[in-house]
This record gives structure tokens, sequence and C-alpha cells, in this order.
């Protein structure tokens, strides 16, 4: 894709606009890389300053493919994976769909990183077991309490006290973020999380001028605004190579049919045990619709595009946010 073929400013692919953090390349491009690994030191610090007992300076990215001890499993492979030099790994993962069973899978993530530090036979290991982070931002809520940052660990049931620190999960819940306001959004990670979400909206036609503009206007630390900035700047599409824009635009183009698919499925699945089976998996397959039309209009396709593929009217389509 050439300088010259770039549309107008204003659209998804403008040299004015930046990336969408909610897609897969967007994602790990931005918090996945070696070459931006200072935001994903800044976004660990950010998300988790109040767990941490002080901020991480320096991580090594690890091979996301996780072991599995099942005979011929394939083995899952997380979005993102590193480790501090204290060896304490912090996975971070993006989901955009509706996924029923995301806590299992949480977890079972959590728990192959611990089994992996333990040898087979070696009981002198379990007391230097190495803390692991889990964090998921989410495009759904998981759990619906309304509630933007969920945390979850081991703990006594009847006491409420925690008895290991081994297993450390939080959830970020997208949906629970409120834009409206950006200037004063409360705690940091609530700031960080209002301005990804702003970078998906692209109703909004928000360029790169004006996300550095809004930066300036949030209530939070100049450390902290530097690092807005500095997010912003290397999610410019202007940042990206030739051969980065074309991955991104391939990207942008896949929408992901199957994913979308199986999460109409589940919804229709545990509607159906509510109120009939037949009536619930309806209501999903109509949801699977929506949510494909949504996920296009999420990357800047036309209307009459995403009217063509999915039947729904422009008018409609265009109420999807």
């Amino acid at each position: 894709m050439s300088k010259d073929s770039l549309p107008r400013e204003g659209s998804v692919w403008s040299e004015g606009t930046v990336l969408n953090p909610f897609t897969d390349f967007g994602f790990k491009y931005l918090f996945g890389t070696e070459k931006n690994k200072d935001l994903t030191i800044g976004f660990i610090n950010i998300i988790l300053k109040e767990e941490l007992e002080s901020p991480i300076d320096e991580i090594e990215f690890i091979n996301k493919e996780l072991t599995t001890y099942l005979e011929d499993a394939t083995r899952p492979v997380v979005d993102i994976l590193c480790k501090t030099k204290d060896g304490v790994r912090y996975i971070i993962e993006m989901q955009n769909h509706y996924y029923r069973y995301m806590f299992d899978r949480l977890m079972y993530y959590n728990c192959g990183l611990i089994s992996d530090t333990v040898f087979r036979g070696d009981k002198t290991m379990y007391g230097d077991i190495k803390k692991v982070f889990t964090i998921c931002l989410s495009n759904f809520q998981i759990e619906k309490n309304g509630l933007i940052k969920n945390e979850y660990k081991m703990c006594n049931t009847k006491t409420g006290s925690v008895i290991t620190n081994l297993i450390h999960i939080i959830t970020l819940q997208l949906p629970c973020v409120n834009i409206k306001n950006i200037a004063k959004s409360g705690k940091d990670y609530e700031s960080l999380l209002v301005l990804l979400k702003l970078m998906t909206d692209r109703k909004m036609g928000m360029t790169y001028k004006d996300f550095m503009a809004a930066v300036d206007r949030i209530d939070v630390s100049n450390e902290l605004k530097r690092y807005f900035k500095d997010l912003i700047c290397k999610a410019a599409m202007t940042s990206l190579s030739e051969s980065e824009r074309e991955q991104y635009r391939q990207h942008l183009l896949e929408v992901p049919w199957e994913d979308v698919v199986e999460s109409a499925r589940e919804k229709g699945l545990e509607e159906g045990m509510k109120e009939g089976m037949k009536e619930g998996m309806e209501k999903g397959k109509a949801e699977g619709i929506r949510q494909v039309a949504k996920s296009m209009l999420s990357r800047g396709i036309p209307l009459e595009d995403i009217s063509i593929v999915t039947g729904l009217p422009q008018k409609e389509i265009s109420k999807l946010s």
C-alpha cells in the first residue's frame, strides 16, 4: 500500500489516524513487540499500580506457547507473555468476543505457567514457585457486576484470607468504561482504558492531533501524560512501515467470523437455558449477525458493504456502537 494510495484524512487508512488497539495486530504490535517494550512495561505498571510492591523497569518477552500435559493436545498460545528479572510472569490477553468459559481459560493459562516451574518429583521447589499475573482486557462483561477492574485470588471462603499469592487474575471490562468525560476518569488505569477505548471508536473520527489534544485535558500526572502521548505516537499510522501497514490492513479486513459465530452460539445456549432452547438460539443467531456488523463497522468498512454481507439495513447498522 503506497503512501499515495492512502485515503483522505479521518478515514481508517489515513495517515492522520491511529491503530485500533483491539485488533489482533494492533494489540500485539503496541504491547507485544520488542521495539515497543516500554509501552508494555508502562501498561503493566499502570494496571498493577496497587498490586506491585514497586514498579517494574525491565521485562523479557518469552515463548507464548504454553506447555500442555495432555497427549496430542493443541498447545494454547497467549497474546503476550513476559517475565521480570525476579521470575514473575505476566500474561496479557485481549478478548473481543463473548466466551462462556473465559474464567476457565484464564485459570488454565495461569496454572499451566505455575506447573512449568516445578519438575516431577522435586518437592523442594514448591516454595520457589514464581507468581503469575494474568491480565485480561475483555470487550464484554465476564462478570456482570458493572465494575471495570475485577481481581481474583485463591482465598478461604469463610474468612476471606488469601492462602497463596501465586494466582492473581485481573479482568478489565471495557463495556464498563465511560468515555464521555476523558478529563476526569478516576484512577490511572481508568484513564488508560478510556484512551484505548477512544482509539477503537472509528465513528468519532478522531485523528492523531485530536488524541494528543485529548491527552492534554486528562487530569493525570505529567509522567502519565508522557506515556499516553508515547502510546499515541507509536500507534500513529505514520509510525508503521509499509509492510506493517499492509499487515494491519489485512487484519482489519479479516472479520473473525468463527469467533463471532461461536460467541453468538454460546450466548444463545445460555439464553436457551433460561427461556427455551429454540428462542434462545434464534436470539443468538440474530445477535451473531449484529456482532459481525459491529465488528466490520469498528474496522471502518463502509455501511453499504456491511449491509450486503449481513443483510441488515444501513440505518440499523449505523446505530450499532
